[in-house]
C-alpha cells in the first residue's frame, strides 16, 4: 500500500517487566524477587489498548521463584533486542513509539577508564535481565540508547521511553514501608561473555561509536541528551526507586508507574498531558507520600511533546501550591524567581492541562513574600464568583504567573513632544500604572524617574536609564497609531527584565560560596577567547563550551543546576537542560559542560560594536524550578502588544487593576498569615554565577 503523508501515526509498543530471575551464581549479586513489575506493565498494556493502540509486545518474567514464561516470552537480551529491531523495521517515519521498564537496575560504575561521566541517570546504568545470574547479559544505557538512536535519527520514529528502576545502589534512609527496585549500596562491574558479545553488536551497528576493540567501557549514552526521544526515569542518580501497595489495587505497583498512570487516566475527555506535565504531577504526588519517599523522577529529551503524540504544547511555567489554608495558599516561589507582593497567579488543579489561552476558574494575588524564606510566597484566593473559592486548590495543585509586580518602585517621565498632548500622557499614565511597581513621574516628586523617555528627530521613541541611552529597544515611532499600549508594554518588560536580572544569591539564608565552584568559557577550534575583568569576548558565530564543576574545597557531596542565557535582547530562556526537563543533578566528581553558539546582530541605530550576553548558572542545594523566569526577547522592529498571554509564557499587558484587586481582598478577610518558613537546616542554598559574554560583530 501507497504511504501517504497524512496517515495517522502507528504507535508501537514494547513492555518489559521483570519480577523473578533465574537463581544463579554467575555474576557476584544476587537479585532478590519484586512484585509490582509485571502488574506495572499489564496496567500500561491496558491503558495502551484503551486509547487503540495495537502494535504491543509484552515481555514478562514472573513467579515465586524461576520465571514460568516460555523463553522466548521473557525479557532477557536477545528478545529484547529482537523486538526492538522488530519495531525498528516495520514502523514508517513519525510513527510512535512507547517502551516500558519495570524491574531492577544496576549501577556499572568502574568498566573501562573513561570515569567521571558516571554521574547521570543513564550512563553506566545496567536494567537487570531475568537471566542476567545465570550468564545472560545486562542492557547497559549505552546499549538502550543505541537501538532507541537508530530509531529516532535513521527512522525518523519518535520514542518515550519510561523506566521505572534505578541505578544508585543507595536504598531508602529509614523507611521499611517501600520494596526498592535496586541492591541496597552495591554495584556489578562483572563482565560476562554475553556481555562481551552485545556490547560489541551494539557498537558495530552504531555509526557514531567509536570504539573498536572487544572490551566494554563505560560509553556516554544517546539517552543522556537525547532529540526525538523522550526518557522519563523513576529517580535520580543517588536515589532509589520503590513499588507501594496503593489503595484500591490489587497488589504492588512500581510508584513512578502508578502515579504516571494517574495522570493519563483521571481526565480522559482531555488532551493527554505533555511529558512534562506528567513528570511534575508525579512528583507532586511522590513529595505528599507518607512514610517521605526519597524518590524524584527525573526527564531527559522533549519535555514538550504530548505523550504519545507528536504535537508540541507550549505549557506556560507553572509553580505549585504547597499547602491552603482557607482562602489562601502557600507558593514554592519567592524572591529568588521574582516574585513581588502584588503578582497575580492562575491557580489550576492538577490534572488540569495549563494551556495558552486557558482560564482558571480561581486566581491569587501574592500577599507575602517573606525574605527569610526565599522560596516561599503566600497568596490570598479570589474568583469572579465566590462559589468558585469552593474549587479544590490544596497541595499539588499549580499556579501560572498571570501579571507581575516589580521588587521595586520605578518612576518613568516623558519629555514634552509636539506630538503628545495631556490626554495621551494620561492613556500612557494609565497603561503603566498596571504594573505594580512601575509609576509615572510627575513633577511633585523629589525622586529621579529610573526610565526617561524622549522623541528623536525621527519621531521614534528612545528609553534613557541613570542618564544612559537603553540600546536595542524595538522601533516605535509616535505617530503610530497604537504607541501608548506598546510603549507600555516596552517599560514594564525592560523593567521585569532588569528586575530579574538583579536577583541575587544574597537574599537567601546561607548562600553558596562562589569559590566552591569552577564555571568557566572555552572556545571550540581556532577562535580566540579572551577573559578581561570577569567578561570574556568572542566575536560572532563562535562556538563556547560552558562548564561547571564543584572544587575541591566544597563541601557538598552534589548541588541541582540549570542554566539561562539573559540576552542582549532582554529575553531570558532556559538553555541547559532543555525546556520541562529537570535541574541537573551535579555530583563532585563530574564535570558538567554544554555548548551554545554565541552571534550578535548589529542595530544600526545605536552604533554599538558589540553585544553583550549572560549565561547565569543557578546553582541549589535542593531541586527547585527557574522556568518561571522566562522571558522572550524584545523585537527589535515591529512590535506586537500581546493580550492575556506571550507567547505561552506569562503575562506582560497586566489585564486587571490590581488596586481594586488589592482593595476587594483586603476587605474580604485577614490576610495577615505569613508564608510557612521551613527549619534553618532544611531551607535551600543558593548560589548565583554568571558568565558575561561581549561579542564583537
Amino acid at each position: 500500500m501507497k504511504e501517504t503523508a497524512n496517515q495517522t501515526p502507528a504507535i508501537w509498543a514494547l513492555l518489559i517487566g521483570v519480577e523473578s530471575y533465574f537463581q544463579g551464581k554467575e555474576r557476584p549479586i544476587s537479585y532478590p524477587r519484586l512484585n509490582g513489575c509485571v502488574r506495572d506493565v499489564k496496567a500500561v498494556e491496558k491503558y495502551l489498548r484503551q486509547v487503540g493502540v495495537q502494535n504491543i509486545k509484552t515481555l514478562t518474567a514472573s513467579g515465586d521463584t524461576d520465571p514460568i514464561e516460555n523463553w522466548t516470552e521473557l525479557p532477557v537480551y536477545e528478545n529484547i533486542e529482537r523486538e526492538l529491531h522488530h519495531i525498528t523495521e516495520n514502523a514508517r517515519a513519525a510513527d510512535l513509539v512507547y517502551i516500558h521498564y519495570s524491574g531492577h537496575g544496576i549501577r556499572r560504575n568502574t568498566l573501562g577508564q573513561e570515569q567521571g561521566k558516571n554521574g547521570d541517570n543513564i550512563t553506566g546504568t545496567a536494567l537487570a535481565l531475568a537471566d542476567v545470574m545465570i550468564g545472560g547479559a545486562y542492557l547497559t544505557g549505552y546499549q538502550l540508547g543505541a537501538f532507541v538512536k537508530e530509531m529516532v535519527k535513521y527512522k525518523g520514529l519518535r520514542v518515550t521511553l519510561v523506566l521505572d528502576s534505578c541505578f544508585s545502589g543507595q536504598g531508602l534512609r529509614s523507611s521499611k514501608k517501600y520494596t526498592l527496585r535496586t541492591i541496597a549500596g552495591q554495584s556489578d562491574d562483572s563482565v560476562l561473555q554475553s556481555d562481551l558479545i552485545a556490547d560489541q553488536t551494539v557498537a558495530s551497528a552504531d555509526i557514531d561509536s567509536k570504539s573498536t576493540k572487544r572490551k566494554v567501557h563505560l560509553k556516554q549514552s544517546w539517552l543522556s541528551n537525547p532529540s526525538g526521544c523522550t526518557v522519563l526515569t523513576a529517580c535520580q542518580f543517588d536515589e532509589a526507586a520503590g513499588e507501594d501497595d496503593f489503595p484500591g489495587t490489587d497488589g504492588a505497583h512500581g510508584v513512578l508507574t502508578y502515579w504516571m498512570l494517574k495522570a493519563l487516566t483521571e481526565n480522559p475527555s482531555i488532551r493527554r498531558p505533555t511529558h512534562a506535565k506528567i513528570k511534575a504531577y508525579v512528583q507532586s504526588k511522590i513529595s505528599g507520600m507518607r512514610p517521605r519517599l526519597q524518590q524524584s523522577p527525573v526527564l531527559h529529551g522533549d519535555g514538550d511533546y504530548v505523550f504519545l503524540g507528536n504535537e508540541v504544547v507550549v505549557e506556560r511555567p507553572a509553580c505549585h501550591v504547597l499547602g491552603r489554608y482557607e482562602d489562601s495558599i502557600d507558593l514554592d516561589v519567592g524572591i529568588v524567581h521574582g516574585v513581588s507582593v502584588g503578582a497575580i497567579y492562575d491557580v489550576y488543579p492538577d490534572t488540569q492541562n495549563i494551556e495558552t489561552g486557558t482560564m482558571p476558574q480561581l486566581q491569587a494575588y501574592v500577599i507575602d513574600v517573606p525574605e527569610d524564606s526565599a522560596f516561599r510566597s503566600t497568596a490570598a484566593l479570589f474568583a469572579e464568583d465566590p462559589k468558585d473559592l469552593e474549587t479544590f486548590a490544596g497541595r499539588g495543585s499549580s499556579a501560572v504567573l498571570r501579571t507581575w509586580a516589580l521588587s521595586s518602585d520605578i518612576y518613568v517621565s516623558i519629555s514634552p513632544s509636539e506630538h503628545i498632548d495631556e490626554t495621551h500622557l494620561g492613556q500612557l499614565k494609565t497603561a503603566i500604572e498596571r504594573t505594580p511597581g512601575l509609576y509615572f513621574h510627575t513633577d511633585d516628586l523629589t525622586d529621579e524617574p529610573f526610565f526617561a523617555v524622549a522623541v528623536n528627530n525621527s519621531n521614534e521613541f528612545q528609553i534613557s536609564s541613570m542618564g544612559r541611552l537603553i540600546p536595542k529597544i524595538p522601533r516605535l515611532s509616535v505617530q503610530n497609531s497604537g504607541w501608548i499600549e506598546k510603549l507600555a508594554y516596552i517599560l514594564c518588560h525592560v523593567a521585569r527584565f532588569q528586575d530579574l536580572y538583579n536577583i541575587s544569591s544574597r537574599n537567601t539564608h546561607r548562600p553558596l560560596q562562589p569559590d566552591w565552584f569552577s564555571y568557566a568559557a572555552k572556545a571550540v577550534g581556532l577562535e580566540p577567547i579572551i577573559e578581561l575583568e570577569g567578561r570574556y569576548h568572542v566575536k560572532g558565530g563562535t562556538k563556547l563550551i560552558i562548564s561547571l564543576k564543584l572544587n575541591d574545597i566544597c563541601p557538598l557531596e552534589y548541588v541541582y543546576v540549570s542554566f539561562y542565557s539573559f540576552s542582549s535582547d532582554r529575553g531570558i530562556r532556559k538553555i541547559h537542560p532543555g525546556p520541562g526537563q529537570t535541574a541537573i543533578k551535579l555530583p563532585r566528581n563530574r564535570l558538567e559542560r554544554f555548548g551554545i553558539i554565541v552571534d550578535a546582530l548589529k542595530d544600526d541605530r545605536d552604533n554599538l560594536e558589540e553585544t553583550e550576553d549572560t549565561i547565569r548558572a543557578f546553582i541549589c542545594t535542593k531541586e527547585v524550578s527557574w522556568e518561571e523566569l522566562t522571558l522572550p526577547d524584545l523585537p527589535m522592529d515591529e512590535l506586537s502588544v500581546p493580550g492575556g498571554s506571550i507567547n505561552g509564557v506569562t503575562v506582560v499587558l497586566q489585564e486587571k487593576n490590581n488596586a481594586e484587586i488589592a482593595q476587594k481582598i483586603s476587605a474580604s478577610g485577614d490576610f495577615t498569615r505569613k508564608a510557612k518558613s521551613l527549619p534553618i537546616d532544611e531551607r535551600e542554598r543558593l548560589s548565583i554565577l554568571d558568565l558575561v559574554i561581549r561579542t564583537t560583530h
